[in-house]
C-alpha cells in the first residue's frame, strides 16, 4: 500500500459491506468517480439536467452499484465503507521507517515496530514523536514495548483521494479475505 508494506488496522461498515456483496460492488478507485460521489447527497433524487459535463461523464463510468440511475435522476448508493485507524510499519531502520509511515499521514496515525532499539534511541524517539508517529520495540523473546504513543490522524473530511485510499484498503481486504463476513475461513476454502 502506496509502495511500502504495512499492517493496516481498520474497521470495515459491515452494511455497505453487504450491500455492495448484492449489488455485486467491489472496490471502487477512480477518482473521478469518488468526486462524484462525494458531490452527491448519500439516498436522494438529483436531476440529471442539474450535473454538469464532468459529472455525467463519471456517472457513465460509475460501476453498477454505485448509483440508482434513470431518465431523471441519479441516487447516490455508495458510502465509504473503511475506517483506518493506524498503518504499522515493521523496520530496521527508524529513519526509513519514519519516511514510510509519512505516506500515511494523510489518511490514519502511523506507528513503526523496531526489532531492535537504535543506537540514538533518543533522537529516534523526539523525531518520532514530532511527526506523530508511534514508536514501538520488539525484541526477541520479550514483551512489546511502546516508546512513543502513536498520534491520532485528525482528518477534517473526506476527499475524494482519502476516500481512494480507503477504497484500495477495501480492494486488498477483498483480495485476502473473498469470502462472506462472518463465515470461517476453513469451509469456504476447503
Amino acid at each position: 500500500m502506496l509502495g511500502t508494506e504495512a499492517l493496516l488496522c481498520f474497521d470495515l461498515d459491515r452494511y455497505e459491506h453487504s450491500r455492495r456483496r448484492r449489488a455485486g460492488l467491489g472496490a471502487v478507485v477512480d477518482v473521478g468517480v469518488l468526486d462524484l460521489l462525494l458531490g452527491l447527497p448519500p439516498g436522494r433524487p438529483i436531476d440529471r439536467m442539474g450535473l454538469g459535463g464532468r459529472e455525467r461523464r463519471a456517472v457513465a463510468k460509475a460501476p453498477p452499484g454505485c448509483l440508482r440511475v434513470d431518465d431523471r435522476s441519479v441516487i447516490r448508493l455508495a458510502r465509504p465503507l473503511v475506517k483506518v485507524e493506524v498503518a504499522v510499519i515493521s523496520t530496521r531502520g527508524w529513519r526509513r521507517g519514519l519516511e514510510q509511515a509519512g505516506r500515511f499521514a494523510p489518511f490514519c496515525a502511523r506507528a513503526i515496530v523496531l526489532d531492535r532499539a537504535p543506537r540514538d534511541l533518543l533522537a529516534a524517539c523526539v523525531e518520532a514523536d514530532f511527526y506523530g508517529v508511534g514508536l514501538f520495540l520488539a525484541g526477541e523473546g520479550s514483551p512489546v514495548e511502546m516508546l512513543v504513543a502513536p498520534e491520532p490522524c485528525r482528518a477534517a473530511r473526506v476527499s475524494a483521494r482519502t476516500w481512494w485510499f480507503t477504497e484500495e484498503v477495501y480492494r486488498a481486504h477483498l483480495a485476502e479475505c473473498p469470502i462472506a463476513p462472518g463465515r470461517a475461513a476453513s469451509s469456504e476454502r476447503a
